[in-house]
């Protein structure tokens, strides 16, 4: 009896250090996968209580000699975020996009950068024609934008202050959804911080879990579709579709709270008095 008990220990002890190595793997393989990928999981979720409406002087904003100057991570997001407001604004729009979207994260020999870049940067141009947007690229590392480098913190810096804003759009990055791309959310973090040393008087942060202004977008649905259909590298056959259900529910959900067909959210923050 105590020698079978003997052999079973070994056995035992044996599979149980397997496990452990084998889940040692797992956790292993599932950190470098989280680190490598640039979307984020933000839990829980910082959110304002109770945030009062705010109105950030519209007619100054909807005013054709109001200058804005919005922030992006990557080509297609302010026609996948924010085009419904930016068919509407009617003053001079300039768009910096902070990063190519060229998926230089990617393992070299599964992506061809240079052709994305090459591409994207096409696609955001013809784009933003139809809002009459001046683009600038600032060509930052896609997926890994650092808020904190000091080159492409002076080129945002420089950018932002000659385009003599009176409102900045940008991501949000306090108050974010559960999922954020690090790029959104870094872009967004560089932008506020620098925003003090601008013209403008107000931010708009999109993409927050803590909004306090809709913008009425009624009327522009079938030219965001249109916008999102010019980014064909990245939204396509069945995505696309997909693409446009989402950004559709979430424009009319949002516009139900104001009591229009379709809207856009964003948590305003007065600048200047």
């Amino acid at each position: 009896m105590t020698q079978t008990n003997s052999g079973w220990k070994p056995r035992i002890g044996r599979l149980f250090r397997s496990i452990t190595r084998i889940l040692f793997l797992l956790v292993a393989i599932l950190s470098l996968t989280y680190w490598w990928n640039p979307q984020k999981i933000h839990y829980p979720q910082r959110q304002l209580i109770n945030s009062p409406r705010v109105d950030p002087d519209l007619a100054t904003l909807i005013s054709p000699q109001t200058r804005i100057t919005v922030v992006v991570g990557h080509p297609d997001d302010a026609e996948f975020f924010i085009s419904g407001t930016l068919l509407k604004l009617k003053g001079q729009i300039t768009l910096i996009v902070v990063t190519d979207g060229d998926k230089s994260y990617y393992p070299p020999f599964t992506t061809n950068v240079n052709e994305n870049r090459r591409v994207r940067r096409l696609e955001q141009t013809t784009a933003s024609a139809s809002y009459h947007a001046k683009v600038i690229f600032l060509g930052g590392p896609d997926g890994r934008y650092d808020p904190d480098e000091p080159a492409l913190r002076d080129r945002l810096r420089q950018t932002m202050i000659a385009s003599k804003p009176d409102y900045i759009i940008a991501f949000e990055s306090e108050y974010v959804p559960t999922i954020q791309h690090r790029d959104h959310e870094n872009s967004g973090k560089a932008t506020l911080e620098l925003a003090s040393q601008t013209s403008a008087k107000w931010a708009l942060l999109f993409a927050t879990n803590s909004p306090n202004f809709y913008f009425d977008t009624t009327g522009t649905w079938t030219k965001r579709e249109e916008l999102l259909a010019v980014h064909a590298s990245q939204f396509y056959g069945e995505k696309l579709e997909r693409v446009k259900g989402f950004v559709m529910s979430k424009a009319e959900n949002e516009g139900e709270i104001i009591g229009t067909e379709t809207a856009e959210a964003f948590r305003a923050i007065k600048l200047k008095p």
